[in-house]
């Protein structure tokens, strides 16, 4: 290898990082940052002696990569069946060289609730709210006017601001509440699960029609511990059936992996406040589940 080229590569695995960061936030899908990343790569080693700002030039071709990308993936959104979560990160499988920033600006909740956001405003907020680029910046990466730019964050911001999407909980508090969880469906204690439960929680569930789930979203306690005394409590609590479970951190906050006879079938996420469990996203679609094996 060249000394050029070494030095080309080691440019752009600095900036790697951000660029994972921002692409895998914007999309939700680990497979499609990572071809976007490569993507910007090949360009940069074709183009990068003309490049006056790696950080910002990169960052605009990721950007711009992505928001083609939403195109094709909204139309593959309608034909999804049921919920649609994001790919999960494992905290503790997470290449250093490749640490995309773990915290609570990547939980389930918020990067569910960004896909609900049109492309545009899910830039705007990401580049300014999460990774600290000036209006001015984004106005170009963009290509739109800096008042819109501002007008595309405000709103997103707004949305975010409706509903939690990250627990405000120490990390200790939230694993008990995980490991509360988990003793109560196994118990099948329906007035323990009563207690942990917020009064106006949200459930969601991702099979991806390939496994088992939920298609509508449960919303209230009523709602929600209806649905788990009809179809989890009959199923997790019957003895025969060889369950464990394993509480591990992913998307920035301690998850709750289930398993069954050591296959991984489901991964809950939870959003968890002074009121109880706020939120539970449950991911079942195997092809997603790989990324936390």
């Amino acid at each position: 290898m060249s000394v050029a080229m070494s030095t080309i590569e080691h440019r752009f695995e600095s900036e790697r990082p951000l660029l994972m960061g921002l692409a895998y936030r914007m999309l939700g899908s680990r497979h499609a940052a990572e071809d976007i990343v490569q993507e910007a790569y090949l360009r940069w080693s074709k183009q990068h002696e003309v490049v006056a700002n790696p950080r910002a030039w990169l960052s605009t071709v990721v950007t711009r990569l992505a928001l083609d990308h939403c195109k094709s993936a909204e139309e593959q959104r309608k034909q999804y069946i049921g919920s649609w979560l994001p790919d999960p990160l494992c905290d503790s499988h997470t290449d250093p060289q490749h640490l995309l920033e773990l915290d609570q600006s990547i939980t389930m909740a918020l990067l569910a609730l960004l896909e609900q956001l049109t492309p545009g405003e899910r830039a705007a907020f990401i580049l300014h709210d999460l990774f600290d680029f000036s209006f001015q910046d984004i106005a170009v990466m963009l290509d739109k006017p800096e008042a819109t730019c501002r007008k595309l964050a405000s709103r997103s911001r707004n949305r975010i601001r409706q509903q939690p999407v990250a627990s405000s909980v120490k990390s200790n508090e939230h694993s008990a509440m995980v490991t509360a969880f988990f003793s109560a469906i196994r118990e099948a204690n329906t007035s323990e699960l009563v207690t942990l439960l917020s009064e106006d929680i949200v459930f969601k569930a991702d099979g991806g029609g390939k496994a088992t789930a939920v298609r509508r979203i449960l919303r209230g306690r009523s709602d929600v511990v209806d649905w788990i005394q009809r179809v989890m409590l009959p199923h997790y609590s019957d003895p025969g059936v060889m369950l464990s479970y394993r509480i591990q951190r992913f998307n920035g906050a301690p998850g709750l992996l289930i398993f069954e006879a050591h296959k991984l079938v489901t991964a809950f996420s939870f959003v968890v406040d002074e009121s109880g469990i706020r939120q539970i996203d449950a991911l079942r679609n195997p092809d997603k589940l790989q990324w936390l094996v």
